[in-house]
């Protein structure tokens, strides 16, 4: 379900919306999509799945949003969401109730 709602969610929104933080210190959509991308490429590797996202550094490590940085558009999000996506999909169908007990 989520791998259809992602493109939608963040399609007709310009990169300059994307880095506006409203004048707070909330997370901006730019974070928030690359952050969701980070969380797919984690449970892959976690499946067995060595790859990583283009903006792998920023998100590494639960990294939190980080002050004058510029980050990727959100077409590159998109790109790597849809790399991982059916990848991921396919682990998934895979996977065994024996991985699904063991800790991350």
């Amino acid at each position: 379900m989520h791998t259809s709602f992602f493109p939608n969610a963040i399609d007709g929104i310009s990169d300059i919306d994307a880095h506006n933080r409203l004048h707070t210190k909330a997370n901006h959509v730019a974070w928030l999509a690359g952050s969701l991308v980070q969380q797919r490429y984690e449970l892959a590797k976690w499946l067995g799945i060595e790859r990583k996202q283009t903006a792998h550094e920023l998100f590494e490590n639960n990294k939190g949003i980080q002050d004058n940085v510029t980050y990727p558009s959100l077409a590159t999000f998109k790109k790597d969401w849809d790399t991982i996506a059916p990848v991921l999909h396919e682990a998934l169908q895979k996977v065994t109730d024996e991985r699904l007990d063991k800790n991350f």
